[in-house]
């Protein structure tokens, strides 16, 4: 469900243009799966950050690998609630997210 998304930025080499095309097919995919318009969003606010944060500067190897690494963390935990969870994991994966981003975006 949410797995296509990382596979866009792993395709892309887990470049800021590869977090562009993802930020852009889950907005895209919103109006289609309005009953996933939470999670994709956070995952297309999640991918944004990253084109924000190294739009013109380079992302270096092992940043890159990070990057891919958490977000990739974060779409898991996302993907396992909305799989096989009830209404309250899935409130609770999103809650999760929604908290990292913040966290990573304060600091």
């Amino acid at each position: 469900m949410f797995e296509q998304l990382i596979q866009t930025v792993v395709d892309g080499g887990h470049g800021v243009r590869a977090y562009d095309a993802c930020a852009r097919a889950a907005r895209a995919r919103i109006k289609d799966e309005p009953e996933n318009a939470a999670a994709l969003t956070l995952v297309m606010y999640a991918a944004q950050g990253v084109v924000e944060a190294y739009d013109d500067q380079p992302l270096p190897v092992d940043e890159s690998e990070a990057l891919l690494d958490k977000f990739r963390e974060m779409v898991a935990l996302i993907e396992g609630a909305y799989k096989n969870g009830s209404a309250d994991a899935k409130l609770a994966a999103l809650n999760t997210v929604a908290t990292k981003l913040a966290d990573v975006s304060t600091t």
